[in-house]
């Protein structure tokens, strides 16, 4: 009945209506007069917002036991898509340094896409005009799982769900769809330098994807990333590499970033400053600032 009812709409605009129409629409992304508008949306990372199927924060082995609430805007540049958001996230901790939850939240997002990326992106033509959308949920479980101060060592298993909350599908800003991910990472303290250690996560990433292009119901990556971890006093400082590998070939599911994040703690607050630049299927240079507060330790 759904289908039926967009073939009729479309029929009526047939010749008679402007560029950005239901009619540019069926005729840019193919119309089978059937197929409902979602269907031709695709699910990848390289073909929807910079927030939609986000890298996941590298985790550094060892469980947050602060429980705290942040809020942070963020920009995000590419040469046809300019973007801006704001960024909740909360940590309660269970367990200290045995059990956290945290949470991620995009609640309102403002872009700008130029009309050759809406094409490209099959944008529905009823949501051509459309500024702002509301991201997915994303809620994460921690668990230590090695604690060696012996040697150095920590282990930590995080498994995050996502889940559909979002809208802006119609403009492929958002997937609206249910996805998980599971990594363990790692950390080890350099012995000649205390204040640093070396990080690394390895997982894996699912999300479904079923559409006209991909007609797969689910994408599987393998995630990853590596990097280094100063801590001296109040200051914090995170640099590494990350992203996820999808095994379906030339439909961008392999993006990779490079970030450096600083972190000052002034009493029960904490100041951020986060830069993120696109190297694989994400092509965007963002930054993020915000700031966290802090309540009482577990």
């Amino acid at each position: 009945m759904r289908s039926l009812l967009l073939s009729i709409v479309i029929s009526c605009f047939l010749f008679h209506a402007p560029a950005q129409s239901l009619t540019w629409w069926a005729n840019n992304v193919h119309w089978d007069g059937i197929t409902p508008w979602e269907r031709y949306i695709i699910i990848m990372p390289g073909y929807l917002g910079p927030n939609a199927l986000p890298v996941p924060a590298i985790t550094n082995g060892s469980i947050d036991s602060i429980n705290s609430i942040s809020i942070s805007g963020n920009v995000h540049f590419s040469k046809e898509d300019h973007t801006q958001n704001i960024s909740l996230y909360a940590n309660y901790c269970l367990v200290k340094n045995k059990v956290s939850f945290d949470l991620f939240w995009v609640p309102v997002e403002h872009f700008t896409m130029s009309h050759r990326l809406k094409e490209e992106r099959k944008v529905f033509a009823l949501k051509y005009y459309d500024t702002h959308a509301t991201g997915d949920i994303h809620l994460n479980t921690r668990i230590q799982l090695i604690n060696s101060s012996k040697k150095n060592f920590q282990a930590a298993l995080r498994l995050g769900y996502r889940l559909p909350s979002s809208t802006g599908l119609g403009v492929a800003r958002f997937s609206d769809a249910p996805g998980f991910y599971f990594d363990v990472s790692f950390n080890k303290v350099f012995m000649s330098t205390p204040g640093l250690k070396w990080i690394t996560m390895l997982g894996a990433y699912f999300w479904e994807c079923d559409n006209i292009t991909v007609r797969h119901r689910q994408e599987d990556a393998f995630l990853f990333g590596t990097g280094l971890e100063w801590n001296k006093r109040s200051y914090k400082i995170q640099g590494y590499i990350s992203g996820y590998l999808g095994y379906l070939q030339n439909l961008r599911d392999d993006p990779i970033v490079a970030r450096i994040k600083t972190e000052k703690i002034i009493k029960q607050k904490a100041l951020f400053f986060q830069l993120q630049q696109g190297l694989h299927d994400f092509k965007y240079s963002s930054a993020e600032i915000g700031i966290k507060f802090c309540f009482k330790e577990k």
